[in-house]
Order: C-alpha cells, then sequence, then structure tokens
C-alpha cells in the first residue's frame, strides 16, 4: 500500500520493483505513480510493452520506467529492445523520457527512509497540528528523539513528527538514514 489514508494497492513481481515503487512514492517531486502500464507501438500498433512504472512529476513529465536486475541485462538484448521501445516512446509522446532501473539505483538510505513514509498512510491531525506548533519556532537542528520528549505524546509525537519530514516541513541532513538520533531543521532555517 502506498500513499495516504486507505492508500493505493500495489502489486511488484519482484523485490526491486517494489523498492522502486516506494522510493518513487514518497519523492516531493512526484504527483502520480502507475504501476504496469501498457505501451502500444510499431507501425500498426502490433507490438506492447509494458513499463514497471509510469511516474509523473509536479511539471508534467512523465518517465517511463522498466525495471530488471542487472543480471538480466548482461547479454545486451534487452538494452537493444529497449532502445527501440525509447525510441517509440519519443516518436508517440507517451513520455517524456525512458528508464532502466535495477538494484543498482537504489540507494539503501533512501529506501529505509521511503519505507518509514509508506508506513505513515493514517493521519493524526491533532498530534501532527502539536508537532507543527512545537517545531514552529525551532532554531538549528534537534533530535528527532528530544522533540518527540519535548511534544510529549510518545508514539503519536513520534509518527507527526515523521509525518512533518514526510511533508517537507522539517529536514533532515541528505543520505542520512532517519532514526531517533537524527538532527531535523525546520524549513524555513536552512540557507
Amino acid at each position: 500500500m502506498l500513499g495516504d489514508g486507505p492508500g493505493m494497492r500495489t502489486v511488484s513481481e519482484a523485490w526491486i520493483e517494489q523498492c522502486h515503487l516506494q522510493l518513487q512514492s514518497v519523492r516531493a517531486d512526484v504527483v502520480d505513480v502507475r504501476e504496469q502500464v501498457r505501451f502500444v507501438y510499431g507501425r500498426r500498433d502490433e507490438l506492447r510493452h509494458f513499463f514497471d512504472m509510469v511516474v509523473t512529476k509536479g511539471d508534467g513529465r512523465r518517465i517511463a520506467c522498466t525495471i530488471k536486475p542487472t543480471i538480466d541485462l548482461q547479454s545486451g538484448r534487452f538494452v537493444e529492445h529497449m532502445r527501440t521501445v525509447a525510441w517509440w516512446v519519443q516518436e508517440k509522446k507517451f513520455a517524456h523520457s525512458v528508464r532502466l532501473l535495477t538494484e543498482q539505483d537504489i540507494d539503501a538510505k533512501a529506501l529505509h527512509n521511503a519505507n518509514i513514509n509508506v508506513a505513515l498512510r493514517d493521519r493524526d491531525p491533532d498530534a501532527e497540528d502539536a508537532a507543527r506548533a512545537l517545531v514552529g519556532n525551532l532554531q538549528g537542528r534537534v533530535s528527532i528523539k528530544a522533540l518527540t520528549d519535548n511534544l510529549g505524546l510518545g508514539a503519536r509525537g513520534y509518527r507527526a513528527l515523521l509525518k512533518l519530514i514526510s511533508f517537507g516541513d522539517l529536514l533532515v541532513p541528505q543520505n542520512e538514514r532517519i532514526t531517533p538520533a537524527t538532527l531535523v531543521s525546520r524549513k524555513e532555517s536552512v540557507s
């Protein structure tokens, strides 16, 4: 399940597909992620390719993604096939670009943080409002644990702070796994 509230059910054929879906679904610049999108191409639309996901960015750009383990690319046949598909994608204006993703494109820290965000589908408006009020005048960087303790809501407060991170209201250092010890800052206080 991805997204807020009841979320959107996703079905992946492989672990790397699920990882890439999760990574894209929590990006601030992504507004939509569709899985298993059929693309029809060829001179008479006689050929088909299923993209593992099509990502729509906030600026309207669509990126068609195929996900494969690197071992499946060694012969070069699939890469050559994707060159043809990519040409047709441009010809038919199906998407702005085509990407071939592998397990090598998965950043372990980003995946860890995405998994946290995926787990935060349910909303707790009271706790989130209390967290916003607490961090409204935050100066510098403070640990998530210290903020949780100051909030006084236990696990609800911790989840609310994580939600503020997922909304982009609280910032974490790049390339860092989110943990209670992570130092966060208010979006406006970062230069």
